[in-house]
């Protein structure tokens, strides 16, 4: 309560949140991605491929059912115990039946899909339905009350926990029970960190009229989290069902390189937006200055780091992933493309729900599946690359819906935001022209000495081009975290 009344403490527990949610992010995603290249090296695309289908229906559950019931309570002011309590109930109402009847229909989703030994995976990574409806509750909670630091701990601990596991069995010539043992492992330990560490313990103190509130608030989410997982997943389904696992798994790893990317650089950021976003509905000036900073930072260092990605993607694919995998190299060099905007977009989808307009959020995200669908079957049959070129083209030609509908509510100009997104992007651009240039003239094989060539005058020809063209007011944003950040210490 203290800290709204203040704002000079309300900005540094937002900087200081920021902070934590990147380290969080770091080091969880760089602990993620080492697992994933030594485990690639150990196994094949088509085990990839298995384990992303089986994950695809356990991810339904949290993205749809849970993330829309916390959504619901980490929007709120000051959510009451009982809010708490109800989500809490609503989360394992529907997690009990829920594993019961994805391990009941596994042989039929293994019938459907035709891929063999699907259902033996799906029936190992069901339980992650539950340890999920355990934990979702205690993670708002913590993201609510923006501690952002035990997130991190716990993230780091049960990443590494279940790598270790994985690798282990990998080595030990387990195949896909490995990947399997890799995310139970690191699902059932960081719902058990959750229910030591944190000082929130659910109880029966729960009422019917908030569980009617989280309901007809989360309805929409809901909508919006069932559209959102078509979204994501739709591609992953569409290739599995027609070009087979194989194929999944290749595709499957040309994206993730770019979501470790997406999420150590954006996701930090905006997972602190709702509830910063949340306390400033009724300060509308305020809340505009932030929406545009935030985009401006985010920005700033996605557009770079994907589109650099996209012109390295050759080269990384080879010395991170191995030959085996160099198909994936396209589909990298074609999603990468879309990932600044995805990372941007996060904003757009809090100030909708900050706002209380989750119809408009559920509608946009209904728009993109049904577009995604269609796109998705009438290109799935020309292979991964059409697939991904349908992906990354859907992505910006609908995104400026999305802007449309944030900066709408905020009574926010187009020129606005432009003026916040067109440098970063131009300057990203050009540095993937000089880097060609660079590349032309030293002729450097394919290999770690290039990529750190080009990491390195690729960020100093980035630097100094928003060092020139950027604003000095811009440029004091960056520094302005900082000084957030101090004012928190020093209180």
């Amino acid at each position: 309560m203290a800290t709204e009344n203040n704002p000079n403490k309300h900005r540094a527990s937002l900087a200081s949140g920021a902070i934590w949610s990147l380290l969080s992010n770091l080091f969880s995603q760089i602990i993620t991605f080492v697992i994933f290249l030594v485990l690639a090296r150990l196994l094949s695309p088509h085990l990839y491929g298995v384990l992303s289908v089986a994950i695809m229906v356990t991810l339904f559950f949290r993205t749809v059912f849970y993330d829309s019931i916390a959504t619901a309570i980490v929007r709120k002011k000051e959510p009451s115990v009982e809010d708490y309590n109800s989500a809490f109930l609503l989360c394992n109402l529907i997690a009990v039946p829920g594993v019961i009847v994805v391990y009941v229909l596994a042989d039929f989703f293994e019938r459907v899909m035709g891929i063999e030994g699907l259902a033996t995976v799906v029936r190992g990574t069901c339980i992650i339905i539950v340890t999920s409806g355990l934990s979702r509750t205690h993670e708002a909670w913590l993201t609510h009350n923006m501690q952002f630091k035990a997130l991190a701990i716990r993230s780091v601990i049960s990443i590494t926990l279940g790598g270790i596991v994985g690798i282990y069995f990998a080595w030990k010539g387990m195949g896909v029970t490995a990947l399997v043992l890799q995310q139970v492992v690191t699902n059932v330990s960081a719902t058990v960190i959750l229910w030591i560490t944190i000082p929130w313990k659910p109880s029966m103190q729960y009422s019917k009229q908030s569980m009617k509130e989280l309901l007809s608030y989360s309805k929409h989410v809901a909508l919006s989290g069932f559209t959102n997982f078509m979204n994501q997943n739709s591609d992953i389904a569409f290739i599995s069902y027609f070009l087979g696992s194989s194929a999944s798994g290749i595709y499957f790893a040309g994206k993730r390189i770019v979501n470790t990317v997406n999420t150590v650089l954006s996701f930090a950021l905006s997972r602190i937006s709702l509830p910063a976003f949340s306390r400033l509905r009724d300060q509308l000036p305020e809340f505009r200055k932030r929406y545009l900073n935030a985009v401006f930072i985010t920005i700033s260092a996605t557009a770079p780091a994907f589109i650099g990605l996209s012109y390295l993607s050759y080269d990384l694919t080879l010395q991170l992933l191995g030959i085996k995998w160099i198909e994936s190299v396209p589909v990298m060099q074609i999603v990468s493309f879309a990932g600044f905007i995805t990372s941007i977009g996060y904003y757009n989808n809090s100030v909708m729900f900050a706002l209380d307009k989750p119809n408009w959020q559920a509608k946009l995200t209904m728009l993109y599946a049904i577009s995604n669908v269609v796109a998705f079957l009438i290109f799935v049959k020309y292979g991964i690359i059409a697939v991904a070129l349908a992906f990354t083209l859907r992505t910006i030609l609908l995104y400026p819906i999305s802007v449309w509908c944030a900066i709408t509510l905020l009574n926010i100009t187009w020129r606005q935001y432009m003026a916040e997104i067109t440098k970063p992007i131009l300057g990203s651009l050009l540095m993937c022209v000089f880097l060609w240039g660079v590349d032309s003239l030293l002729k450097l094989e394919s290999g770690w000495l290039k990529i750190s060539v080009d990491i390195i005058l690729g960020g100093a020809f980035y630097l100094v081009f928003t060092l020139v063209f950027t604003r000095k007011d811009k440029l004091g944003v960056f520094f302005s975290m900082a000084n957030k950040l101090k004012v928190k210490k020093a209180a």
